[in-house]
């Protein structure tokens, strides 16, 4: 059995009052738009299924772990 790998692509919609900082990571801006003073909304979702050379592809234009699906281990 092939391993399959998928891209889910989110559009998020952050609205707040003051510039967001450029030092902030994804995961405080997601956590300000539920806890804090941001509001958020997603706009949209796709998910695509993609084969082993655009998924390592993928991660290298993401600098993440090349080995990060155990390419190979089934």
């Amino acid at each position: 059995m092939d391993k399959k790998y998928y891209v889910t692509t989110y559009v998020v919609e952050i609205l707040h009052d003051a510039p967001i900082p450029t030092d902030m990571d994804l995961k405080a801006v997601l956590e300000e738009a539920e806890t804090g003073s941001y509001s958020g909304d997603i706009k949209s979702e796709s998910t695509v299924e993609v084969d082993l050379a655009t998924m390592q592809k993928l991660l290298e234009e993401q600098r993440s772990e090349p080995n990060l699906f155990s390419f190979g281990e089934e």
